[in-house]
């Protein structure tokens, strides 16, 4: 079949704009109205069109597997399952909704969804909206890709988001030293981080790290790992210790140095993501007391927000870290 020059540039334009409906126009969220079965799942999106924002296209496909997507979408689609015939769609910019039923109950499930012109052209993918089925007891998703690189006085973790839309709220951060019996929640993390810095581990130490998903009732299988901080751990460490504790405007840490050095003690705050708040002290203290004060401002001069910051001395004897809370 031949086309006339104008034809064929009108089709070669919408082929253009429907390769971009599924990432721009298409947001496969996910919501369970009270009709929904326990095997079916309701999934809602915004109309694209026919000629870019405009017009109304043909046709939808939708498609769901219980594997994620890869690396390679078009393989993810190729061996997705389809939901069947869906209604035709409404004019762009509408918001539309579909119920998917007769689902595994139980089940986490991956769902895609794509649109057609009359050519038909085809758009792009949508978003892969993730949903557990009803009944049955829900499984967490683990996050993938979980590792840590280690810094100079910082432990960087990171990890693969998992998909939105499912029965996940966040994620609860864990760290637990070889020495010690029980782990300390480090963080809680909403649901779209990839990555968290600690900045209180103390060097020539091993640690266990886990990062768990949670919901209103659980958590989930935790990613875990394990580091070691490179250095000589202390023995006979500064110690710190900050007062008032809560504070508000003023805060005065005490040092007790125990050793005679000439080498430098380094104070800083920072907060609980690892990111430096300020430099208190920076010189080579003298065996005995010592008294610091922070006003409770940052480098740049800002008052600080409330909440809890670590406070971590690096001296010749090694590291020591106190935590204080500033209220408002």
């Amino acid at each position: 079949m031949r086309f006339d020059s104008g034809m064929i540039s009108r089709r070669a334009r919408m082929a253009s704009r429907a390769a971009m409906l599924g990432a721009a126009a298409l947001l496969c969220t996910v919501a369970c109205p009270p009709r929904a079965a326990a095997d079916s799942v309701a999934l809602a999106w915004t109309a694209p069109g026919d000629d870019g924002n405009t017009g109304t296209a043909s046709s939808y496909e939708m498609r769901y597997s219980e594997n994620a997507v890869g690396a390679d979408t078009s393989a993810w689609w190729a061996a997705a399952t389809s939901v069947g015939t869906m209604p035709p769609p409404l004019r762009a910019g509408t918001r539309e909704s579909f119920i998917v039923a007769g689902l595994p109950a139980a089940t986490t499930l991956y769902f895609a969804i794509r649109a057609s012109d009359e050519v038909p052209n085809v758009s792009g993918f949508s978003n892969l909206a993730r949903k557990q089925t009803g009944s049955g007891t829900v499984t967490l998703a683990t996050p993938g890709n979980f590792s840590a690189t280690v810094t100079p006085g910082i432990v960087l973790l990171t990890w693969d988001a998992v998909p939105t839309g499912g029965q996940e709220l966040g994620y609860r951060l864990y760290r637990r030293a070889t020495s010690e019996t029980a782990s300390t929640l480090l963080a809680t993390l909403p649901i779209t981080a990839t990555a968290w810095n600690d900045s209180s581990a103390a060097a020539g130490l091993s640690y266990d790290f886990s990062l768990a998903t949670y919901d209103n009732t659980a958590e989930g299988t935790p990613a875990s790992l394990g580091v070691t901080i490179p250095g000589t751990a202390a023995l006979d460490a500064t110690v710190v210790h900050g007062y008032p504790n809560p504070a508000r405007d003023q805060v005065t840490f005490r040092l007790n140095v125990d050793s005679t050095s000439d080498q430098r003690t380094r104070v800083t705050v920072f907060d609980l993501t690892g990111h430096k708040i300020c430099l208190l002290a920076d010189e080579a203290f003298s065996p005995g007391q010592h008294a610091i004060s922070w006003s409770c401002h940052s480098d740049a001069g800002y008052k600080v927000a409330p909440g809890i910051y670590n406070v971590i001395v690096d001296g010749p004897s090694g590291r020591a870290v106190t935590r204080v809370a500033i209220v408002p």
